[in-house]
């Protein structure tokens, strides 16, 4: 029986994707596993892989074009499979965009493109994917309540990251006032689309539901650069440690002890998580993204060097995959190294803090009634006030700033 390909949703920021290259041609066989098409996310570039053996018997959509998460794009099936009744029943789902180009395109037949089948909810044991049942299995959903993207219905992780964040309270739509007055002057327009999209939409909704609010501390970081100079010269290039991987693992102990830190808000619950997931915010050319070092409580330093080195060339270079940045406990943004000595930053939700880093530079400091000159780094805390309360977020910043300045620490 002929299977129906669909743009599969592959992060929970997700709403479609280009169809970027098919590696597989019409009447090519195809395995179930191997890599069937590229596409473009609203953040990276991905191989999607082939979740039915056959053959690959009609391309709906042309390379290039956009196309709604759980669109069809594809079908196979067996060879010589006559598909046109299926074609016909799934016509009206192929976007306008795909229809049109469809039609210019060479490949394009006569034949009316189509769609799939809805999935039934709890019929049967739910299809998933091994990393949505963990995440299922984390927040005690049942999976049979959720509409999987995937062929058939097949739950994946976004699916289940989606459903977690519909259970947030939307706020109210702000007033549409800024779009009705725009000055029509000449100049050139950039589409707020893409990860630039994703962004001006997270940021707002992050403002419009979590009551912000602002704790900044000076840290002396004499010991922490010590310590990251007496380890580095040990390390190959690709281990050392960053100003970064101290935060992450001073983070990754701190919220440890204050747990409150790595939750979410679900509807009217709190809802606390069990991994350690430190996020870096990362500038990459279409503005940022935030990989997440996992478990980085349980992990050594140079392990998490290590990791925030790969996450870091993968953000660049556009290859990370939605386990690469999804599910973060806390995030740290660091301008330090662009010459900002503080600055305060907006909540990455589902989260409920964000850490926002300066510069380290030198100061004049009062120690023993003398003056002396010590690096200094100023970090500000933003807190979701919903969650966390302002003494918790002090007491949480100066344990950080404990940890900080005395980096063994770190190793017990």
């Amino acid at each position: 029986m002929a299977t129906v390909v669909t743009m599969p949703k592959l992060g929970t920021t997700m709403t479609a994707g280009v169809i970027l290259k098919w590696l597989k041609k019409e009447g090519e066989r195809v395995e179930k596993g191997e890599p069937l098409l590229e596409i473009q996310t609203d953040k990276v570039n991905m191989e999607e892989e082939a979740y039915e053996s056959g053959v690959l018997l009609k391309i709906l959509v042309p390379e290039g074009v956009e196309v709604p998460v759980n669109q069809p794009i594809a079908v196979i099936g067996a060879e010589g499979e006559d598909i046109s009744s299926l074609l016909r029943e799934i016509s009206g789902e192929v976007p306008q965009a795909a229809k049109s180009a469809a039609v210019g395109a060479p490949s394009a037949e006569k034949e009316e493109p189509v769609a799939v089948s809805a999935p039934v909810p709890g019929e049967g044991k739910p299809r998933a994917t091994p990393a949505a049942r963990r995440l299922a299995r984390e927040y005690g959903i049942d999976l049979t309540t959720i509409r999987g993207s995937g062929p058939r219905g097949r739950v994946h992780r976004a699916d289940v990251e989606e459903y977690l964040k519909r259970a947030v309270p939307r706020p109210a739509e702000a007033p549409a006032a800024a779009a009705k007055q725009v000055p029509q002057v000449p100049g050139k327009v950039i589409p707020l689309s893409g990860i630039r999209g994703v962004i001006a939409k997270k940021m707002r909704e992050s403002v419009n539901t979590a009551p912000h609010y602002f704790v900044f501390m000076e840290i002396d970081m004499t010991e922490a650069l010590k310590v990251r100079e007496r380890i580095n010269v040990k390390l190959p290039e690709a281990e050392r440690l960053s100003i970064n991987t101290l935060l992450a693992k001073a983070a990754a102990v701190a919220i440890s002890e204050f747990p409150v830190f790595n939750s979410y808000v679900d509807g009217s619950n709190i809802v606390l998580k069990e991994d350690i997931n430190i996020g870096i915010a990362v500038a990459i050319e279409e503005g940022i993204i935030v990989p997440v070092i996992r478990n980085v409580d349980r992990k050594g330093l140079r392990d998490v060097a290590r990791e925030e080195r790969e996450l870091i060339a993968r953000a660049r270079a556009k290859a990370l995959k939605p386990e690469d940045y999804e599910g973060g406990s806390f995030t740290i943004s660091n301008l330090g190294m662009f010459g900002v000595p503080r600055f305060t930053a907006i909540i990455n939700q589902p989260e409920v803090a964000i850490l926002a880093v300066g510069k380290v530079a030198d100061r004049v400091v009062v120690e023993n009634e003398e003056m002396v000159i010590r690096p200094i780094m100023e970090v500000s805390l933003s807190s979701d006030h919903r969650v966390i309360d302002g003494a918790t977020a002090s007491r949480f910043l100066n344990r950080l700033k404990e940890i900080m300045e005395d980096p063994m620490q770190m190793a017990l």
